[in-house]
């Protein structure tokens, strides 16, 4: 009976995680690489183009977003964002870096099925920022948002983007 009792235990060590036991799954749609757009009134910087994946890496211990963005008004712009687990199921959380010196430590939010809200976390002195990506019919959607210091998030940018692979 222990025998039976031991090898048991031991043959659901080994077996797969059963989907929903994922840290990961909530994060699933937007793995790829996806190319977007942000219209002439959608940013500061004028008309956007450009391209961003989102890829599992470390033997699907994160996951990194990768983005190149270029704008009509000659701007350019690229960032790396990590996203990841302080302990194997705890929700996910990410760092950012970007091309002009930002550093961003993220919290993650799930208020539906297939959309995430990326909101920094507030121990950094400065401005608040909230970045979102939700599945619009087959397009991935975006949107990032900014908040002085004492005030509420006003969209920077927004964006659609369709899936390359």
């Amino acid at each position: 009976m222990r025998t039976s009792v031991i090898l048991g235990m031991v043959l659901l060590s080994v077996l797969p995680t059963r989907a929903g036991d994922s840290p990961w799954e909530k994060l699933e749609f937007l793995l790829g690489t996806w190319a977007g757009s942000a219209g002439q009134a959608d940013t500061p910087l004028g008309a956007g183009q450009g391209g961003f994946s989102f890829e599992m890496e470390l033997n699907r211990k994160i996951i990194v977003r990768r983005n190149h963005a270029g704008y009509t008004s000659g701007e350019q712009h690229d960032d790396l964002m990590v996203i990841y687990l302080d302990a194997p199921n705890d929700t996910p959380r990410a760092i950012y870096f970007d091309t002009e010196g930002h550093v961003i430590r993220y919290n993650l939010t799930f208020p539906t099925s297939n959309k995430v809200i990326f909101e920094s976390d507030g121990t950094q002195a400065g401005p608040r920022y909230r970045l979102s990506y939700w599945l619009n019919g087959r397009a991935l959607d975006g949107k990032f948002e900014v908040a002085p210091p004492g005030s509420e998030y006003k969209t920077y940018m927004s964006w659609t983007s369709k899936k390359d692979r």
